[in-house]
């Protein structure tokens, strides 16, 4: 016979949320139209990190994405810029704020500039977090795109190195080399 006036469970199963990550180290060089130009799509999918997969338990739960890539682009690094994607069976949905008035870029994040006169030998990074709201309990898979700005100066396109930095010969000592990394964590 117990004293108190509830019952004090015996065992308590806690349930570690679904978690899920990309992490690469690969140096791979992407060439990007300028937001805008023709042929479009102007985004081009960073493959390495693409395709993460998630199942939430829960219709309820949030997915809480972390995005940290490195590289640098080889010209207006200001300009750089990610946007994220999600699909879920054959449904695909840009998680930018689309439609964007007065032709402006979407996107999910900025590249940071660390020395804005050197475009060939100094690392940028891409770093941000978002909360996404997906209500189902169906996979879900994660793409990232790298998208440009440049056509009001007349830039039609941009080449981003990934992990790395433009720059590959001369001394080691001062050439980045990076691990650019994307996770998924379910909340709630």
């Amino acid at each position: 016979m117990s004293d108190f006036p509830f019952s004090i469970p015996r065992r308590v199963d806690t349930q570690t949320p679904p978690f899920s990550h990309k992490q690469s180290e690969a140096n791979t060089v992407y060439n990007v139209n300028a937001w805008g130009t023709d042929p479009g799509p102007n985004e081009v999918e960073l493959t390495e990190l693409s395709g993460l997969t998630i199942t939430p338990t829960s219709s309820s739960q949030k997915v809480l994405l972390q995005v940290s890539v490195l590289g640098e682009w080889d010209n207006r690094p200001n300009d750089g810029s990610i946007s994220l994607k999600r699909i879920v069976g054959s449904t695909e949905t840009w998680l930018d704020p689309r439609p964007v008035p007065d032709n402006r870029i979407p996107l999910n994040g900025m590249f940071t500039i660390s020395f804005q006169g050197d475009t060939n030998s100094t690392i940028e990074s891409c770093q941000f977090i978002f909360v996404d709201t997906p209500t189902t309990t169906a996979q879900i898979t994660y793409k990232i795109y790298l998208k440009v700005a440049g056509i009001a100066d007349g830039l039609p396109s941009a080449v981003f190195h990934f992990n790395k930095n433009q720059n590959t010969g001369g001394t080691t000592d001062i050439y980045e080399r990076g691990i650019s990394t994307f996770t998924a964590e379910c909340k709630g």
